[in-house]
């Protein structure tokens, strides 16, 4: 790594003032060693996409070599806009340049610079390995890519001539090291800008705490900024001390901002502004970032979603279990959990789980799809998911739709609080069963490592009951285990809501279960149906809600000439209210104030 450094410091020394790197590497933290462990011909790429990079140049490649690797050749630099291959090779439509390395990294030099265009451009290199020691584990030329851990969507963009025939993205393996060198008049010493998420709920007359992103642009370093936040004609100017390096383009950290309160209900575009970076005027060509704020009367009720990957062969998944029980015992019906049984007599769809592999370390589970789940305790980090504002309250009714009790009808309601003429969000469906077991039946058998193990008990009265129980738990009554989904990976369905809704304007969906072909011994008076609401750009879950399945009302069809059409009256929530008290509602599809 002290090559590295001084190969860092060397190649930074002779950029020009307006020149910067740009990649996903950053110029710190450890590398890792990736590769297919065979003699081939490498080809890897970053994808750059940030719309802030529009009509900047591009100015050089900046290739990362693994120095142990010795049988690398051919190193070559190269720009495209599609990843295109001719005869199994990679074929570059822009540029694509001879490199040589020299210690940790090759450099090379555009002959002219290329301005970014709108939609990107794809920034890579290309080597040979011409050989490797099969007898050695350790041959660095097995490995010789270097990459880093950090986040990218797109995952570590990979052909090679024997293993990846075709371009893929592996996420699991990071990002390439590599880095483009751009430049141009915007390229300035002191530049940042600030980036907010993109919808923020509050209570009218409430201020609202978030999370701000400071992005530095400039090629120096941040020491502090002066920001201000514009908020329904309301202006307020703060400065805040931050340490944030320079040299690379889009440096990140992130600090918490309070939102000033508007007293009236409504959406305001606020603004985010930097005005001053180390005390010198903010020379980015941006500086300001709108996101809608709405300003609520009422919030809906955020359910957060848990679900949990479990096995009767897994030891340690009691905890789960206890979890669970933790839970519902704090939380009630607001507490939503599946349990997905993976490689058991339980497993409906190894391949299909929301969280799209079965390469996870039972148990596991995760909340909201969005970050992982401790199922250790598992109250704090639901407390903290629960109290973040939805978009929207979703509802949900499940009935018989048929007198033999195969079909299942779920309907959701789904009222936003706001307009949304670009809405994301679907509604997907998953079908729980509870008490599920069959005595004597060595398969539902648990396993139970906690058996006996007085070094887990912490006073917790749920975990205690595994302690207290024997290894394996037979006779075992699973709840919360799933058993069918509206769709693979948990998505939502395509149709269950409108792109474009409307401010508190019920959105109805349903959809029908078919549980003849479940061959699991069901006590049907004891299945659940759990609507989701799922943001399909980023596969979050955004509210949640489930419902017993209950028998059918008896109503099936009305011929509309003799249907009597009476005041029907829903909450918020898309309740039908009976007798209504002073509130907010909606009566025949108008929103009233009682």
């Amino acid at each position: 790594m002290m090559g590295l450094l001084v190969a860092l410091l060397c190649t930074l020394s002779a950029q020009a003032d307006n020149e910067i790197y740009y990649g996903v590497y950053q110029g710190t933290g450890s590398l890792l060693n990736y590769g297919t462990g065979k003699a081939e011909t490498y080809d890897v790429a970053i994808h750059l996409t940030d719309p802030s990079l529009v009509g900047l140049e591009i100015r050089g490649i900046r290739i990362p070599v693994n120095a142990s690797a010795k049988n690398t050749t051919g190193y070559k630099g190269w720009l495209t806009r599609e990843l295109t291959l001719a005869s199994g090779k990679t074929v570059p439509d822009i540029v694509n340049i001879e490199a040589t390395p020299s210690g940790s990294w090759a450099e090379v030099r555009l002959a002219e610079p290329y301005v970014i265009e709108e939609g990107g451009v794809y920034v890579g290199y290309s080597f040979t390995v011409s050989s490797v020691d099969a007898n050695n584990a350790s041959d660095a030329n097995k490995t010789p890519l270097l990459t880093t851990a950090t986040e990218n969507p797109e995952g570590l963009l990979i052909h090679t001539s024997r293993t990846y025939r075709k371009w893929v993205g592996l996420a699991e393996q990071g990002s390439p090291a590599l880095a483009a060198l751009i430049g141009g008049e915007r390229i300035k010493e002191h530049a940042a800008i600030l980036l907010a998420p993109g919808n923020l709920y509050t209570t009218m007359g409430s201020a609202i705490s978030t999370t701000l992103t400071l992005v530095n642009h400039g090629v120096g370093a941040i020491s502090s900024i002066e920001y201000q936040i514009e908020a329904n004609g309301v202006m307020t100017t703060r400065t805040l001390s931050r340490s944030l390096a320079g040299q690379y383009y889009g440096r990140s950290t992130t600090f918490s901002a309070t939102i000033p309160a508007v007293e009236t209900k409504g959406t305001y575009p606020t603004t985010f502004r930097i005005t001053k970076v180390n005390g010198e005027e903010n020379q980015d060509a941006v500086g300001a970032t709108t996101v809608p704020v709405t300003y609520l009367d009422e919030i809906p009720v955020h359910r957060p979603l848990v679900e949990e990957y479990t096995g009767t062969w897994c030891q340690w998944c009691p905890r789960g279990l206890a979890c669970f029980e933790r839970m519902t015992d704090a939380y009630g019906d607001k507490f939503v959990g599946v349990a997905y049984h993976m490689s058991d007599v339980m497993d409906f769809a190894v391949y299909y789980y929301p969280v799209g592999t079965t390469e996870i370390g039972l148990p596991a589970a995760f909340i909201d799809r969005a970050a992982s789940y401790d199922l250790s305790d598992g109250r704090q980090a639901w407390q903290q998911r629960s109290n973040g504002i939805a978009p929207a309250s979703i509802d949900v009714t499940a009935e018989w739709a048929d007198e033999g009790k195969t079909r299942i009808k779920a309907t959701s309601t789904t009222t936003f609080v706001r307009d949304f003429n670009d809405n994301r969000c679907l509604v997907g469906y998953v079908l729980l069963a509870n008490d599920l077991h069959k005595d004597g039946d060595s398969d539902w058998y648990q396993s139970n490592a906690f058996s006996g193990n007085q070094g887990y008990s912490t006073g917790d009265k749920f975990l205690q009951k595994y302690i207290d129980s024997p290894n394996p738990m037979k006779n075992f009554h699973f709840d919360h285990v799933a058993i069918a989904q509206s769709a693979n990976y948990g998505a939502g369905l395509e149709g269950s809501l409108p792109a474009s809704v409307k401010e508190y304007e019920p959105n109805h969906h349903s959809y029908t279960f078919d549980i003849s072909g479940i061959a699991l011994p069901l006590d049907k008076e004891k299945l659940e149906v759990v609507a989701v609401l799922v943001d399909s750009k980023t596969g979050e879950v955004v509210n949640c809600n489930k419902a017993h399945v209950t028998d059918a009302t008896g109503i099936s069809e009305v011929e509309s000439s003799t249907l009597k059409v009476e005041s029907s009256t829903y909450d918020l929530a898309g309740r039908r209210i009976v007798k209504p008290t002073k509130g907010i509602y909606i009566e025949n599809g108008k929103k009233i104030v009682k």
